[in-house]
């Protein structure tokens, strides 16, 4: 039995397609799956970071009503064993009244970071900035705790470390990333994108104070596209093969001589000759034989001997 040619194309272009797009969706998703973990890290490390410069800003608040130079020599302590805390101080009605950038002389705000704070400070503000007056020309993070109702603690955090972890990140998965500290401006990965983003995936920190935003390329998903396709191809052979192989045996199940006995009787393709039977002790015809004949294309007969037993079943 041979399997005809549009059958065969069918059976090996389908599963083809098939498994072609089980390896595109199968590519989104690890796309999907490998981004969230590497921003899960990101925003954990931040989080952490976080997490300390707040201890810094209440250890700092606690210590509002010493002397400035008193408060530093405290603070130095702790400000050498979290090594990207730039600057520490206190803030007093928009005013830099004492940190280790300006130490004792009074400093105004805006002078420094370039912007203002709110009028009347919250309990919490934190904001990421593009840069900081004294210091290098990198994005840093502003921390400030509310101590009385116009006095401030403040924590400056280099993000220097952020950023490094986020280029790492970012080459790992081909992708742009963009980390954002409450409302300020975003710290960026450096690497640009190859072609438009065909995918933008947001996250967010649990106190949803730190925001990450990923835009993918799609040559990162082809990327895995393709490393899918060395799986998927395969299977889609296998599974051509499987078709054809059930098709075979359905064709042959369907071409049995007991199906088509049943489908000759249904269409009456049988034909019944009698002839005589001659009794040779009486001498006269001593009754009538039945033969039975099943004509087929081509003037060719199935005989008796080929079906008689599967009709008696």
């Amino acid at each position: 039995m041979k399997v005809r040619k549009i059958f065969l194309m069918l059976f090996i272009a389908v599963p083809l397609i098939v498994m072609i797009l089980a390896g595109l969706l199968a590519g989104i998703f690890q796309l999907k799956r490998d981004i969230a973990v590497s921003a899960n890290t990101l925003l954990r490390f931040s989080a952490d970071m976080s997490a300390a410069s707040w201890q810094v800003a209440g250890k700092a608040a606690r210590l509002a009503e010493n002397s400035c130079t008193d408060t530093l020599k405290e603070l130095s302590r702790t400000r050498a064993f979290t090594p990207y805390v730039r600057d520490i101080g206190f803030l007093e009605n928009g005013d830099i009244t004492c940190s280790f950038v300006t130490g004792t002389e009074r400093y105004h705000f805006s002078r420094l970071a370039g912007l203002s704070l709110p009028a009347s400070y919250p309990d919490r503000w934190l904001r990421s900035i593009g840069s900081m007056a004294e210091g290098p020309d990198r994005l840093v993070v502003f921390y400030v705790k509310k101590v009385a109702a116009n006095k401030a603690t403040f924590v400056i955090v280099d993000s220097q470390y952020v950023q490094e972890l986020m280029e790492i990140l970012a080459a790992e998965r081909a992708s742009a990333f963009s980390l954002t500290f409450g409302a300020g401006d975003a710290i960026t990965s450096a690497a640009t994108l190859r072609g438009k983003a065909f995918l933008t995936q947001r996250f967010t920190s649990n106190d949803h104070t730190i925001q990450l935003m990923v835009r993918t390329p799609l040559s990162t998903l082809s990327a895995y596209w393709l490393q899918n396709l060395f799986i998927f191809v395969p299977l889609s052979l296998c599974l051509s093969v499987g078709m054809i192989l059930f098709y075979r045996r359905w064709y042959l199940k369907r071409l049995s001589l007991a199906r088509e006995i049943a489908r000759g009787i249904a269409h009456n393709e049988f034909t019944v000759h009698y002839q005589p039977v001659f009794n040779v002790k009486r001498g006269s015809c001593g009754g009538v034989e039945a033969l039975m004949r099943w004509p087929q294309p081509g003037w060719s007969f199935y005989y008796p001997r080929y079906f008689y037993y599967r009709c008696r079943k």
